[in-house]
């Protein structure tokens, strides 16, 4: 674990809770945080879980959130915290029991840690992901909590075009990052993520922390992943500074567009429909036919790659109509002929 050059992570705070609180609540990022809250649809009394890691970024986002809460409810009811101990490196839980510490040094009643297991196959990183979303889940519904705050910023924004475009993703990958997504899984069936610091940068989060006495957790693995490389390479970092400060609203139209772009699929293919004749899909708006074959795929239980998409689209506007098949995730084949489209299980 490195940790920012200027202090110890086991040094003792140097502000008091309520100089801290206090400060907080007075700095500048305090008014953006609240705008960002805002944004997300978090109300001061909702009860929130706040997710942490130790980072920089969720570390800022903890104080300023609590600093924000603290002005109604002095004892910070309703704000629960969590960190995750993935167990991926040694550090991990020292770095969640540091960011767990500030928690309940601000007062916040109810900051837990929650080790979750992954399989040592397959991908690592979206079995994180996927461990990381049930283990909030389930802590969500143990504090009464619909909301999840995250703390991406508008530079984790940038690096995710960059990369989307790279590997020719749909602009379902462009509008990842939003303010507010509803996800399945959390109290009443749905679990709620938003992200209140999309408007912030990297580094502005990092200097408030130095401003505030605080210390934060760097994930040196961050340096050997995609994202890293776009960190280390200046003309990259130079293009992500001029994306992060004008991406945000790009970005929120596209998810819109996906909105509306669902409606009109909800009403032409339903979610559990698994097959639609040749007729029906090629009268579809050309715009939404590559998400109509990749929901019949969703509805069979599997996925599908961009890669097979664009294979599967190239299948259906070609003048042969003998039968094709294409190979899909979670042993589900999509078939195209003269008369239908059907994603079937291959067994």
């Amino acid at each position: 674990m490195s940790t920012n050059p200027l202090m110890d992570p086991d040094t003792p705070m140097r502000l008091s809770r309520a100089d801290l609180l206090l400060r907080a609540s007075r700095h500048p990022l305090a008014q953006r945080t609240q705008r960002g809250l805002h944004a997300a649809g978090v109300k001061a009394e909702s009860p929130v879980v706040c997710c942490v890691s130790g980072g920089g970024d969720s570390m800022a986002m903890l104080v300023l959130v609590a600093a924000l809460r603290e002005r109604t409810s002095a004892t910070l009811k309703g704000f629960s915290v969590l960190a995750i101990d993935h167990g991926l490196r040694a550090d991990n839980r020292r770095e969640a029991e540091h960011a767990i510490a500030l928690a309940r040094f601000l007062g916040v009643q109810r900051a837990e840690i929650r080790r979750v297991m992954l399989a040592e196959t397959g991908n690592i990183l979206d079995a994180a992901r996927a461990a990381r979303l049930q283990a909030t889940r389930e802590f969500a519904v143990s504090v009464g909590a619909q909301q999840v705050l995250l703390a991406h910023q508008s530079d984790d924004r940038a690096e995710g075009l960059l990369l989307a475009l790279k590997r020719g993703a749909g602009i379902d990958a462009a509008a990842c990052l939003v303010p507010v997504r509803a996800m399945e899984g959390g109290v009443a069936d749905q679990l709620v993520l938003c992200r209140p610091m999309l408007a912030m940068r990297r580094s502005e989060l990092r200097a408030f922390l130095s401003e505030m006495q605080l210390t934060w957790c760097e994930d040196p693995s961050n340096t050997l992943r995609s994202r890293g490389a776009i960190r280390g390479d200046p003309s990259l970092a130079a293009l992500c500074e001029e994306i992060a400060a004008g991406a945000g609203a790009m970005v929120e139209e596209t998810a819109a567009l996906c909105a509306l772009r669902d409606e009109l699929l909800d009403q032409l293919v339903p979610r559990s429909q698994t097959t639609l004749t040749r007729e029906s899909f090629e009268s579809l708006p050309k715009a939404i036919q590559s998400e109509a074959l990749a929901r019949l795929v969703r509805a069979a239980g599997g996925g599908a790659t961009r890669a097979i998409l664009d294979a599967a689209l190239q299948g259906t506007a070609a003048m042969e109509r003998r039968p094709r098949t294409f190979a899909c995730q979670g042993g589900v084949v999509l078939r195209i002929d003269a008369r239908e489209i059907a994603a079937l299980t291959s067994d």
